[in-house]
């Protein structure tokens, strides 16, 4: 489904409410119920990645707010999109992604659930009626206002039952180096993932690398703004591109000298999880990518999506 901005007042569904003190005050008896589940569960609690090799380290919970930040180019709408067409076999999804229109987007998902370069006619019309569904897009391109962009969170979650939001990206929230201003967007879209128990994937960018360092691996402390962006989210993942295995890839192919150890040690693609404030786990998931775009576990194996109608047996 694409949301038609035009025809939808966002402001109706902003959330003002977005200082610690208007919350709910409680006594501690409140959640007598929940520690006892949680006290019950022996199992790292959220929703899966689409990498197998994460699935006992890394999840996706709700009330939560995560930044996936990169260098410009580095996959970061690859990984998130992918990210999101997984989930949204078991919860609905939304994406405001405002660097990209609409139909761009949806094809790069369709190429990477069907592992395609180029699927079918067929797979088209039916990744449409599952992605109709399932997959709710904002149709709006440059920068739009944060207080608009609340609104879409809020209307997502209350309206369209959307589990997952994708703001891809902080940079085109109508926020311009503006630090008090960048963090309480921030602190507001925290407080909307909690407040509606959904999690929110907020997309950003990286500083330029030191002496323009194309290989340059960056870390948290490199994300653009305050430091108060990455300490109030949830969690903080990196993605990063591996330029110098893409080379070799390309001299191999080309028929020129390569550096055959540095291939079979290497990846494509990394995701750094710099930071996950419910999880023990921090480090780096390796992986590949697939000539259709698809983020692989595998050199070379895209992986199945079992994308499932409502209607299906």
């Amino acid at each position: 489904m694409i949301v038609d901005a035009s025809k939808i007042d966002f402001n109706e569904y902003i959330d003002v409410v977005g200082e610690l003190e208007a919350q709910e005050i409680h006594s501690a008896g409140y959640w007598r119920d929940e520690l006892h589940a949680l006290a019950d569960c022996d199992d790292i609690t959220g929703e899966k990645l689409p990498w197998g090799s994460t699935h006992d380290t890394v999840r996706l919970r709700g009330s939560e707010l995560s930044i996936w930040a990169g260098i410009s180019g580095h996959r970061k709408s690859f990984v998130t999109g992918q990210i999101m067409l997984w989930l949204s076999r078991h919860s609905k999804v939304a994406i405001a992604s405002l660097e990209m229109k609409p139909a761009q987007t949806l094809m790069r998902m369709l190429k990477q659930a069907s592992g395609t370069v180029k699927p079918s006619h067929d797979y088209i019309d039916w990744f449409e009626d599952f992605a109709d569904e399932n997959i709710l897009i904002y149709d709006q391109l440059d920068t739009v206002k944060s207080e608009k962009i609340l609104g879409v969170v809020n209307y997502s979650a209350k309206v369209l039952g959307c589990k997952h939001i994708v703001i891809d990206s902080l940079q085109k929230c109508g926020i311009r180096n503006d630090i008090d201003a960048e963090s309480e967007f921030i602190n507001r879209l925290q407080f909307a993932a909690k407040n509606l128990n959904i999690h929110v994937h907020l997309v950003h960018h990286v500083r330029k690398p030191p002496n323009s360092d194309k290989y340059h691996r960056p870390s948290k402390f490199d994300v653009k703004g305050s430091s108060s962006l990455t300490d109030m989210c949830d969690n903080v993942f990196i993605v990063w591109k591996n330029i110098k295995r893409e080379e070799e890839v390309y001299k191999r192919e080309a028929g020129y000298g390569f550096d055959q150890e540095f291939l079979d040690k290497s990846c494509d693609q990394l995701i750094l999880v710099e930071k996950q404030r419910h999880g023990e786990f921090e480090g780096a998931i390796r992986l590949y990518v697939h000539p259709s775009g698809q983020i692989c576990s595998q050199e070379g194996r895209p992986m199945p999506f079992e994308l499932k109608h409502e209607d299906s047996t």
